[in-house]
């Protein structure tokens, strides 16, 4: 498999946004923006956006994962993950991971705070930060929970995906 991972870009806006609006069963958050907030925390400095593409030997699917982090200081707050279903169980969270903590290092970011937010759909994704190794920071299973990870000791973790050249790295 080969995964295109980069920062949002002019080309893929739309596509982001619909994915925003329409990603419900692995979406940690469910939180939901339009092309102009999409496309207003792509340019604020104040965000790090990123997609990812991913192609197999059985074809291109395209535009299918997203992460939106809001930078806080040293820590950079998730407050969007989310993957379409037709790639589960391939890694693509691992590979999303791993560019997401490169481009965190880039902007000095010590520490990745994520977010789940239980819904009645996103059931299957409330392991997602402990399955990446993201430790506890609050636990409440109804209201959500929260995670951190240490950026400065992380290492990559994918393995089966192949990182294209990303053209806004």
């Amino acid at each position: 498999m080969t995964a295109e991972i980069d920062t949002f870009n002019a080309t893929y806006m739309e596509r982001i946004a619909q994915l925003t609006n329409k990603t419900n069963q692995f979406n940690l958050t469910t939180r939901r923006y339009t092309l102009a907030e999409i496309q207003a925390s792509a340019a604020d400095g104040k965000h790090i956006g990123i997609y990812g593409k991913l192609a197999d030997r059985f074809g291109d699917n395209g535009l299918i994962s997203i992460v939106l982090g809001r930078l806080d200081k040293t820590d950079l707050h998730l407050d969007l993950w989310l993957m379409s279903c037709r790639v589960l169980k391939r890694d693509m969270e691992v590979a999303m991971l791993d560019s997401l903590v490169e481009r965190a290092r880039q902007k000095s970011v010590k520490k990745l705070v994520g977010y789940y937010l239980p819904t009645a759909k996103n059931g299957m994704v409330a392991g997602h930060y402990e399955k990446l190794g993201f430790l506890p920071v609050q636990q409440d299973n109804v209201t959500g929970t929260v995670w951190s990870l240490d950026v400065t000791t992380y290492t990559p973790h994918s393995r089966h995906i192949k990182i294209l050249e990303r053209p806004n790295a």
